[in-house]
């Protein structure tokens, strides 16, 4: 109606939202994974408020069935970082993706220990390995890049408006330093279990063992990855790659034997 926004015709009458029990099932375990893994807030505040309001509706054979499952399966995260929903930074930078508006970040790279600051394009935001990461178009290495949210020191929205490019698929970057390691079978299985994101593949080479394969963005976090590992891996190449695990171990070798500090 002019001026008044819509109304229902007489007789008219909406029909009554109905969910499976598996459907049932699937929301109240995705809310109970976010109540054991996400920090306490308004979006967690109003996931719990429309569980509630699920389960007015829910007819009590249902409601039993989802109880039952939820007596049997519990969710949690102790010993890590909580999911941060309301993160402030996280807030804005969804705020500037939507806007397609250019943000200016002060980043803390851990590779130099060095703050630069830098102009972005914001693309996309993912949850990965317990933190937030924004994927975005940086202007001062002209290539996309990822930002943890947790490195940004200081964050401006800015007003200038950025086209909306494609996001490149998130994956091993094929410029990275293609390495591979040798992995010894008793190990290999815990390897798998905890698998470095730069992974490509496997292989077994007949009389020589396992040998996996990845691309390196990282040198330094990748050898930090493989020394959980001791003698139970190898690096076989790159030559460059070798040779500064090398040096980490001597290093370490002088701390523990007292002949450094």
């Amino acid at each position: 109606m002019p001026g008044e926004g819509y109304q229902l015709m007489p007789g008219y009458y909406l029909p009554p939202v109905m969910f499976s029990a598996g459907e049932a099932q699937a929301l109240f375990l995705a809310i109970g994974l976010l109540t054991g893994l996400a920090e306490p807030g308004p979006t967690l505040a109003a996931a719990h408020a429309a569980l509630d309001k699920l389960r007015v509706i829910l007819p009590k054979a249902t409601l039993a069935q989802v109880e039952a499952l939820q007596a049997v399966i519990g969710f949690y995260n102790l010993g890590r970082h909580k999911l941060d929903l309301d993160n402030p930074t996280l807030h804005q930078l969804q705020q500037a993706i939507q806007a397609q508006r250019v943000v200016i970040l002060r980043y803390h790279a851990q590779h130099n220990n060095q703050v630069t600051e830098r102009a972005v394009e914001p693309l996309q935001l993912a949850y990965l390995d317990n933190v937030w990461v924004l994927t975005a178009w940086c202007r001062l290495r002209q290539a996309q890049r990822s930002f943890r949210l947790d490195r940004i020191d200081q964050l401006t929205v800015t007003w200038e408006i950025f086209h909306k490019r494609a996001v490149q698929p998130r994956g091993v970057a094929e410029t990275g330093m293609a390495a591979v390691i040798w992995v010894s079978e008793e190990s290999a299985r815990w390897v798998r279990e905890a698998q470095y994101f730069a992974f490509v593949r496997e292989e077994m080479v007949e009389e020589k063992g396992i040998f996996m394969h990845y691309r390196v963005r990282d040198p330094d976090k990748f050898i930090r990855w493989l020394l959980q590992w001791g003698e139970q891996v190898e690096i076989l190449t790159p030559p460059p790659l070798r040779a500064a695990m090398k040096e980490q171990l001597l290093a370490m070798v002088a701390r523990y034997a007292g002949t450094k500090g």
